[in-house]
């Protein structure tokens, strides 16, 4: 019985729990810089790991495969100290940018942003406003194939769980930091809801990942959680071609890329290259390199056969789970 109270309600309580412990950060005189970061470590993370063992989606995903190290590493480069360099980059070069806009634009010598309204509903608009260009970017990272060099990365691990939220190239990270830095800076948003935005979007990214059985239900037709983002990860192509959305489905519900099967689940994820460099460093550098890492070697003469044995995992996944096997 409890389990199931905690399918339903974890995410919103880890996630309202959150934006509560950040807005009391700052109201205690914490920079909001420090203050997500302070959030995460304190709660949110520790939250997370212990819902993973407590309603695990598939117990199997809660054992080291190797990746953990990968993981960690991604977190601290690509995660934490690479976007700090990339701030720093856009806001110099974005000043110019605004003073420009400032000339030309009419509102721009007084910042649009909505300062007056209550911090909830800034903190809405942060998020549809940021959404729109993570979408497009995410989308892009799929259909376009050079970008899809380096997302893949992301797609590599063969499990899902909290910490590889954090699996990005840090050459991908530089354009899915435009749409999270740009508009804020030329609408002027203050610091507080940007912190509060950062506390969202990590506190959603480690769930969307987590090894969680979270049931949000109708919650799922507004945020791009767990149930639906598994899919994005499916080894079918046609499922992982969805559910681009990064807090928000919204955008995949108004651009048809929203899929959510209820009568099955996700079957095996990562990419159809069983190859595919694990390494931190070989993860890096298979962008770069010659041959195709993030497709098998053979896939131009041979994509009907991959892609039928990654439905075939599928189909053959979800009939051990009818049959009661742990996965």
């Amino acid at each position: 019985m409890w389990q199931q109270a905690f399918r339903v309600t974890a995410f919103p309580l880890v996630m309202v729990g959150s934006v509560v412990l950040a807005s009391s950060f700052m109201g205690w005189g914490v920079d909001p810089a420090l203050a997500p970061f302070f959030t995460l470590i304190a709660f949110g993370l520790p939250a997370i790991a212990l819902f993973e063992r407590l309603i695990p989606f598939r117990p199997s995903w809660n054992h080291n495969h190797g990746d953990v190290k990968t993981d960690v590493l991604n977190l601290v480069f690509v995660q934490i100290l690479w976007p700090k360099l990339l701030t720093a980059f856009w806001l110099a070069a974005l000043a110019g940018a605004t003073i420009t806009v400032a000339g030309i634009v009419p509102w721009s010598d007084s910042a649009p942003w909505p300062h007056d309204w209550p911090m909830l509903a800034q903190l809405m608009l942060a998020l549809v406003v940021a959404e729109f260009g993570r979408y497009w970017v995410h989308r892009l990272a799929h259909e376009v194939s050079w970008l899809w060099r380096f997302h893949a990365i992301h797609h590599s691990p063969k499990r899902l769980y909290w910490l590889n939220a954090a699996r990005f190239h840090p050459v991908e990270k530089i354009y899915l930091h435009i749409p999270e830095t740009l508009p804020f800076i030329l609408l002027g948003a203050g610091p507080e809801v940007l912190a509060l935005y950062f506390v969202v979007t990590g506190i959603h990214g480690f769930f969307q990942h987590s090894n969680i059985d979270v049931k949000l239900g109708p919650l799922n037709y507004v945020f791009a959680m767990a149930e639906l983002h598994r899919f994005h990860h499916s080894k079918v192509i046609e499922e992982s071609n969805t559910n681009y959305g990064n807090n928000l489905i919204l955008w995949d519900l108004i651009f048809g890329t929203f899929y959510w099967p209820k009568d099955r689940q996700v079957g095996t994820i990562g990419l159809l290259n069983d190859e595919y460099p694990e390494g931190f460093l070989g993860q890096i550098s298979a962008p770069f390199e010659a041959g195709r890492k993030d497709k098998p070697v053979d896939y131009a003469e041979r994509s009907d056969y991959y892609h039928q044995q990654a439905k075939d995992e599928a189909v053959r996944c979800n009939k051990s789970i009818a049959q009661g096997e742990s996965l």
